[in-house]
């Protein structure tokens, strides 16, 4: 069963700087109505086997300079401080495989850091430093962990904070293979880590999504891996032949688009990406990570696309997520929608990576 005490912590950057020594961590000191908070942020991985070539202590990462979602009210809505989430959609907890936060196609590695040349900790270190100094607001969430060192990051910043809870987990925290969950007890569901930075003058959310190479990208209801690949995951990476992401799966399918009529029902449509008919016997659309819609049985052309009903309600004026599931039940695609005009209806559609 998962460690994992997830939590939200909110507040003003006060101080940030690498983890002394070899520690694989940057750590970040939050400041909010006179008390202070630390978190602690992967940069590198320790998951990975002694055997593996560096590369594979590279962390996935994907930072969304504008990220739009429906879940950003949620996140402003978390209080200051160290407060707990409910691991459900529509308490606002973050799953990168269920939420639709964005496309892991997306994401790429990095070295750790270093004294030239580009890093993780140089991208989220200059991140943080606009933050600071325009007093952004800044939200982690991850696994709260009770503080048992009162001189914990003393070598750093030359003093520790006086609360009880540090906050560390600012990662994807499930499809660990068994090996490694039996040791660090961290896969679940609706429980992953991620910052979030809102510059309230300009209205607009930075995202830091992080994950370790080892993970899987389907995961069962308990957060273990489910075997399959379908388009939907990381690239991976040949180390041994340089530093340049492989080719990933084509989708067999897509969804290119919703509409929502005057009458409240709903239609979704779904692109067939491959060079071959598509049946889309067992295939299904899941509804804000709970309701399940068949999709009905027949043949779709290469490059067609077809128009599947949704009933009354299903999509959401305010915003909502649509996944696309085939037959084994493996996210194909997922998308996240703004919603729109509540007494005339509307459409969005969806661009492909």
């Amino acid at each position: 069963m998962a460690r994992i005490n997830y939590n939200c912590l909110r507040g003003k950057l006060s101080a940030f700087a690498p983890a002394p020594g070899t520690n694989p961590h940057l750590w970040v000191i939050l400041e909010e109505g006179g008390r202070q908070w630390f978190a602690t942020i992967n940069i590198r991985s320790d998951k990975d086997a002694p055997t593996d070539p560096v590369g594979k202590s590279y962390l996935y990462y994907l930072i969304d300079n504008d990220f739009r979602h429906p879940i950003i009210p949620t996140i402003l809505a978390r209080p200051n401080g160290l407060s707990p989430v409910a691991r459900d959609y529509s308490s606002g907890a973050l799953d990168f495989q269920r939420g639709s936060l964005f496309d892991p196609r997306l994401m790429r590695v990095l070295p750790s850091q270093g004294e030239a040349g580009d890093s993780l900790a140089h991208r989220l270190q200059a991140i943080f430093q606009v933050a600071k100094a325009t007093g952004a607001d800044l939200f982690f969430y991850g696994n709260a962990f009770r503080k048992d060192n009162p001189h914990q990051t003393d070598a750093a910043f030359g003093y520790t904070p006086n609360t009880p809870f540090g906050l560390d987990n600012v990662h994807m925290t499930q499809g660990d293979p068994r090996s490694i969950d039996l040791r660090v007890h961290e896969n679940g569901t609706w429980h992953d880590g991620a910052c979030f930075v809102w510059d309230d003058s300009a209205h607009r959310m930075t995202a830091i999504f992080l994950a370790f190479q080892v993970q899987a990208w389907h995961t069962d209801e308990n957060g273990e891996p489910v075997p399959g690949v379908t388009g939907s995951e990381p690239p991976a990476y040949d180390f041994d032949h340089g530093f340049t992401p492989l080719p990933l799966k084509p989708r067999a399918a897509e969804i290119a688009s919703a509409h929502r009529a005057p009458d409240r029902t709903g239609a979704v449509l779904v692109a067939n990406m491959s060079a071959a008919p598509l049946d889309l016997a067992g295939w299904s659309i899941l509804v804000d990570a709970e309701t399940v819609i068949a999709l009905p049985a027949g043949a779709v052309g290469p490059a067609q696309a077809v128009s599947f009903p949704l009933p009354a309600g299903a999509l959401d004026d305010e915003g909502g997520i649509l996944t696309l599931r085939d037959p084994a039940g493996l996210r194909v695609d997922g998308v996240a929608y703004s919603g729109g005009d509540a007494a005339h209806g509307w459409s969005t559609t969806f661009s492909s990576a």
